[in-house]
């Protein structure tokens, strides 16, 4: 419900604009003034709910920024930013792939799609799932590629800062193809590599 609230305002505004638009219908058609009062009410509390969705940035909305600005980052070969974004106790797969960074030049990064980002805060820490498709053009020692991969990540929030502790890649179709890529979270939860 949560999610409803904070995340889709179209939703809040197309249920609230048409329970309005009845109430109102309801009290011309006659003329009681109890529906009247009960449409005004479901406008104003529309525009409140409605509002409220703008002012209120979901924990799933800064993994989303959080994720374009590091894509950006990446593209535009600012590594020392990106490495900055990675946990001190993060896994060996995040280290070998920071290493990779390194040595790519990259002309293009983009996230093609954003598969789920799943927020847990059970624990004491909030960690973030995220899994997505990604595109990357780029050079290394001269050589130039073109590269689809799915991303697996787990984020950390430290502070206000999310910061990845560990990372998976597989081929593109993992998401469509894997009839369980739950199974994927789940090792994530439970440090599995």
């Amino acid at each position: 419900m949560q999610t409803l609230l904070v995340e889709q305002p179209w939703i809040i505004g197309a249920i609230g604009a048409i329970l309005s638009l009845v109430t109102f219908f309801g009290w011309t058609q006659t003329g009681n003034s109890i529906a009247f009062k009960a449409a005004c009410g479901l406008v104003a509390t529309t525009i409140l709910l409605v509002l409220t969705n703008i002012w209120v940035v979901s924990d799933r909305e800064i993994v989303q920024q959080w994720l374009m600005e590091t894509a950006d980052e990446v593209q535009e070969n600012q590594i020392e930013k990106v490495l900055k974004r990675i946990h001190p106790e993060s896994s060996d797969r995040v280290a070998n792939s920071a290493a990779q960074l390194k040595v790519i030049t990259f002309s293009a990064l983009r996230i093609t799609r954003i598969h789920s980002i799943e927020i847990q805060t059970k624990r004491q820490t909030k960690k973030a799932l995220v899994r997505m498709n990604v595109f990357a053009e780029g050079s290394i020692r001269g050589f130039e590629g073109k590269l689809s991969r799915w991303i697996g990540l787990t984020l950390e929030q430290v502070g206000k800062e999310w910061l990845v502790t560990d990372i998976e890649e597989r081929e593109p179709q993992h998401e469509f193809m894997n009839a369980s890529a739950d199974s994927v979270l789940s090792n994530f939860t439970t440090g599995q590599k």
